[in-house]
């Protein structure tokens, strides 16, 4: 692996100007993972309060070349003032933002003023100043406030608020071309049409092996908008918006059809679209996913509970029906306001997949490197943004593409016509009027089902009403595999037969224009010839014969029969007819961007901050393809994380592991097909959890994988990533330079007392009269960062260092990703862009840490990186040094050191002592706040028995709130007691060590939840046991003392008033399938923005006298 940054050993100093380039190096890719990177001689950041910069942009370059020649001459009229008016139509001509610190608009009031009456110029001054204060408010509207806007209608009623009927369900087809052209009195029959020109008699995979899954969405997205009234061609009964209503229902009696009407949920594993019942079972299988995560994001909505939208009634839920006027109408408003937010975040992962899955693949985008995506959403000011939209009937017909129908879902489909109508005899003979009025029978008999109650793939419900994930898991792995057929003429299966003809006499009588016509609406060429339409000498002469004209060629027919594009990367990736392909775009264009609620309405306060992440995309993870979120959500013990089934589903796995091979990516993914993962079984009790750590033959430690992955093949030996001979020999050595200097206690002590008051000094000001600082981001956090950075000699960027190369909060994020993506990785869905962006941000470090080691291990007494970036003496500068200096003694080559041993123990060390100080302080603030007045003494008292007692109080802290956990994996079948239940594992099973449950076990701790100073230290396990502890157990215990003992003696410490005053955190999702948490359980902490879930806790701001 070739390092980012290969400096040589030399003995000249380094230059300022070299730092920068490092620094200029890392910008672009940490930007991925923290977003947070500036140039090496930026000043450190001091304009926020959490330690970032502040984003700058420049002006827009070359705007005076921009600038109305015609203002030259108003010097000439006495107005001196050009630069005023220069500055505004700058502003106005480039949309650039005003600095209103520069009174441009006051000057500009000004020389309007100045102007004579009567002066043309000074009339369009003043004019395109009223003109601009009219434009800067809609008129319109285009967004309300109130219970009737807030959320998407059943039938999409009031999307448009100009317009609130356009797009409902029951509207009327819009027409998009006017059929001008005068077609023949007499038209071929459909039948003959499709027997000539549309029957398949060419078998021919898709040239781009574009999978059945992504015809599956496509009928999903068709019947999202196309629902022919039976009784009226001429309407459409579904909305014209993607709002998922094949799964959440076209009017408000399917709505509620489809739900449970308790805490926002619907009902388990169906959907509301009886039609698709009749499609390949993978079709239902993606709306099933659907279903599962609008459940899922629900019940997360209702444990983060963002400012209390989400807050449940105080009474109990009524035992009464929900539609008894005796039920509690404000568990009506709760269930309602889950449910709407829920549908508008489900709906927004949907319109991602449209728009950054399905739509960059019918564009061949997958197959590159681009981030590029044709996304209508873009701010375009002069292009009109939530006018709401009508489907065409035109476009009914664009979207039929059962050329495209795989091999397998043919016989699949004559299996289907076989057992629903076996009446009708052959498919290929058998009569429309038949089919029309059996089809409609069985669809009245499909509606007038519950739909959890309707049969599906042949599969069994369990008590919970869901189907099991094997089997739906099963049939999507055969659907991606499953490449779907080509399009072009001779391509429909004999089986559509009937649909076909159907379809024709649809479009005659919707009285649709030529394709000649469509196609000049559209900008292209009219065929002037068959052979334009299909160079085929068969399918161009079926047509001549049919037709006589080119220019009579029916719409449908001619979508159909076209001759399809050729592949281009990137270009043309669904390579439908030529007419298709370029109208599809249109469409899909015109609605997303006529959707309010995708649009002018599509924000945080709608979907709530966490909601509105969870539905994003992010350019770094598949060039912003977010298939796989719906996967891991649905199936979090069958995925892989990484597996190309799920990042790329729409192509089949074979032809992406190519095409990401050929990309320089294929590393990055698992091509195996998925499978059940093993079991996930959780132990909670002291004993067994004791038993299990010291037992390394029958359990084995699970990282080395993850290790690997981040840090190279090196790391596997690390002491913690594996058991066995190498761990144990890489912990020895570890152990001995750490510990070698028998003052490493009260060096490490000092070091923490001195950076706690440090950055207490720095970080903390004055609200009002009031001592505050952010105990956990600020102080908690930054602390270990600091400690690392001394002891392992990084490049940290602060006050006494500016040329250093990361900011604290950059260096804490590697930091903990690194712990997290390593030790304690329980969320699938977020597993694989952690473990990508955490690469990168490592790699940056990595490879700066072993130039380091380089010149150390060159022979110098101080690297020129680090005589540059710590130029003053530091306590811990030498012990850091000679640590490098003992363990190169050992005779291991330097990348094996950085690579295998430094950045281990960097990763394992840092956030997870943040953690647990932010825990340990958090619960003597609230809980256990009566002992706060004992520590306050403590801490003020210097003598080694009040410190040693102040340790008590720190571990036990640690004991009742540290959420620790760690991993092992079983070698054998075997039954293990778990308090009072047994669990059966078997070879290759996950195994989670509750030690924070272990940790309040009463045969271990009499009154467990009380602080008791006299219990034995060795009793402790929230930092592990034996050989499997961290190995900065005895540093951890010293350090959060000595931070205790600063923070301590802060008089009348107290978390601050309101919000900002608390760890927001919500109940982790448990892992066992089945089970229930036994003891105390872990949590998943807010982000600051309150956006993400993370391992630790982010912020607390704490006051003091």
């Amino acid at each position: 692996m070739a390092s980012l940054f290969p400096i040589k050993a030399q003995s000249e100093p380094v230059q300022p100007s070299e730092i920068a380039q490092i620094r200029n190096k890392i910008d672009k890719s940490f930007k991925e993972f923290a977003e947070l990177i500036s140039a090496v001689r930026r000043p450190l950041p001091n304009q926020t309060g959490d330690g970032t910069y502040l984003p700058t942009k420049d002006d827009p370059p070359d705007v005076l070349q921009k600038i109305n020649a015609g203002l030259k001459d108003l010097s000439s009229l006495g107005i001196t003032d050009i630069a005023t008016l220069l500055q505004v139509q700058e502003k106005q001509k480039t949309g650039a933002l005003w600095d209103d610190k520069k009174y441009l608009m006051e000057r500009l009031i000004q020389t309007a003023a100045r102007f004579p009456d009567g002066s043309a110029t000074g009339k369009k001054v003043t004019d395109g100043f009223l003109e601009s204060l009219y434009n800067d408010l809609k008129h319109p509207p285009q967004s309300y406030l109130g219970k009737e806007y807030q959320y998407r209608s059943a039938d999409g009623s009031n999307n448009s608020l100009v317009h609130p009927n356009v797009g409902k369900a029951g509207q009327p087809y819009a027409r998009t071309v006017a059929p001008k052209q005068m077609q023949p009195g007499a038209l071929p029959a459909p039948e003959d049409i499709f027997d000539s020109v549309m029957t398949r008699t060419h078998h021919e995979p898709h040239p781009n092996k574009i999978s059945s899954m992504l015809f599956y969405l496509a009928s999903i997205i068709i019947h999202d908008v196309f629902l022919t009234d039976r009784k009226d061609f001429s309407y459409s009964l579904t909305s014209s918006y993607l709002d998922l209503s094949p799964l959440y229902g076209k009017d408000l009696p399917d709505q509620l059809a489809m739900r449970t009407m308790k805490d926002g949920k619907i009902k388990a594993d169906c959907f509301s679209e009886s039609r698709l019942l009749n499609f390949p079972p993978g079709v239902g299988a993606i709306l099933i996913m659907y279903n599962r995560f609008h459940n899922s994001v629900v019940d997360t909505l209702a444990r983060i509970n963002q400012n209390g939208q989400f807050t449940p009634p105080s009474t109990a839920y009524p035992s009464v029906k929900t539609d008894d006027p005796k039920f509690d109408p404000k568990w009506k408003t709760y269930d309602e306001n889950l449910f709407q937010v829920g549908r508008l975040i489900t709906c927004g992962l949907y319109i991602n997949h449209i728009l950054l899955d399905y739509v960059r693949t019918i564009l061949n985008l997958n197959k590159t490197n681009y981030d590029w995506a044709l996304d209508p959403r873009a701010n375009i000011p002069s292009v009109p943004v939530g006018a709401g939209n009508q489907v065409s009937a035109e476009f009914n017909l664009v979207y039929r593409w059962h050329s495209a129908i795989s091999d397998r879902d043919e016989k699949w489909t004559w299996d289907l016509w076989k057992s629903q109508f076996p009446e009708l005899g052959d498919p290929e003979t058998a009569d429309w009027h038949d089919f029309v009025k059996a089809a409609a029978v069985k669809e009245d008999e499909a509606n007038a089902m519950d739909p959890q109650d309707r049969p599906f793939g042949g599969f069994k419900r369990g008590p919970d009403g869901k189907f099991t994930d094997d089997d739906l898991v099963n049939l999507l792995c055969d659907s991606i595999e499953d490449v779907a057929n080509s399009f072009g003429a001779n391509r429909v299966p004999p089986v559509m037969r009937v649909v076909e003809i159907l379809g024709m006499k649809q479009a005659r009588a919707w009285n649709v224009a030529s394709l000649n016509e469509f196609r000049v609406y559209f900008g292209l060429e009219p065929h002037k010839t068959f052979e334009s339409i299909n160079s085929d000498p068969y399918v161009a002469e079926q047509l001549k014969h049919l037709y006589d004209h080119p220019d009579y060629v029916e719409l449908y027919p001619g979508l159909v029969t076209e001759e399809s594009k050729i592949p281009m990367v990137p270009g043309a990736g669904l390579t439908p007819s030529y007419t298709v392909s370029r109208a599809v775009l249109s469409d899909a264009v015109a609605l997303v961007r006529g959707d309010r609620f995708y649009t002018i309405d599509y924000h945080p306060k709608k979907l709530t901050n966490w909601g509105y992440s969870e539905a994003a995309s992010d350019v770094t993870i598949d060039n912003g393809a977010v298939f796989y979120k719906l996967f891991l959500n649905a199936f979090p013990h069958h995925f892989k994380p990484n597996s190309v089934y799920i990042h790329y589903p729409l192509t089949i796995p074979s032809e992406m592991q190519k095409v990401l091979t050929n990309l320089e990516r294929g590393p990055n993914y698992s091509y195996d097909r998925p499978k059940r993962l093993p079991s996930t079984k959780v132990i909670s009790s002291y004993a067994t959890v004791k038993a299990i750590l010291t037992n390394t033959e029958a359990f084995k430690v699970s990282v080395s994988d993850s290790m690997a992955y981040l840090l190279g093949d090196s790391a596997k030996a690390y002491m913690v990533s594996e058991d066995g001979a190498k761990s144990a020999a890489s912990r020895k050595m570890m152990e001995e330079a750490i510990y070698l200097d028998g003052k490493w206690e009260s060096e490490v002590r000092q070091f923490y007392e001195v950076t706690t008051e440090k950055l207490l000094k720095e970080k903390s000001y004055k609200i009002a009269k009031k001592n505050q600082v952010d105990i956990i981001r600020d102080i908690g956090n930054l602390a270990h960062v600091h400690f690392a950075a001394e002891m392992w000699a990084l490049p940290l960027k602060t006050t006494e260092r500016p040329l250093g190369v990361f900011t604290e909060h950059e260096m804490y994020l590697i930091m903990a990703g690194m712990f997290t993506a390593v030790f304690f990785d329980p969320d699938p869905v977020n597993s694989y862009p952690l473990h990508q962006k955490t690469k990168k941000a490592t790699k940056l470090l990595g490879d700066l840490v072993e130039a380091n080691v380089t010149e150390i291990h060159a022979g110098g007494v101080f690297s020129r990186i680090i005589d540059a970036v710590f130029p003053h003496p530091s306590p811990l500068k030498d012990y850091g040094v000679n640590l490098i200096k003992r363990l190169l003694k050992s005779g291991m080559d330097v990348k094996q050191l950085v690579w295998g041993h430094i950045l281990g123990t960097v990763g394992a060390m840092t956030a997870n002592q943040g953690q647990l100080f932010a825990q340990t302080l958090e619960y003597y603030l609230t809980t256990g706040s009566e002992h706060l007045p004992a520590i306050n003494a403590l801490a003020k008292d210097d003598s080694d028995a009040a410190f040693e007692k102040l340790m008590r109080y720190v571990m036990e802290g640690a004991r009742l709130a540290g959420e620790s956990g760690v991993y092992r994996q079983s070698t054998k079948a075997c039954e293990v007691t778990d308090g009072k239940r047994t669990v059966k594992l078997a070879a290759g099973d996950k195994i989670l060590l509750n030690l924070f449950a272990a940790s309040r076990d009463s045969a271990v701790f009499p009154n467990p939840d009380k602080v008791d100073l006299k219990r034995p230290l060795e009793s402790y396990i929230t930092l592990g046991i034996g050989s499997q502890q961290f190995l900065g157990d005895g540093v951890t215990r010293v350090a959060l003392t000595a931070m205790f003992k600063v923070i301590g003696k802060l008089n009348k410490l107290r978390p601050t008033l309101g919000d900002q005053g608390k760890i927001y955190k919500v109940d982790a999702p448990y892992p066992e399938e089945g089970g229930q948490p036994v003891g105390p359980w872990y949590h998943n902490y807010l982000t600051e923005s309150h956006d993400r879930l993370w391992p630790f806790p982010q912020s607390m701001k704490v006051n003091w006298d």
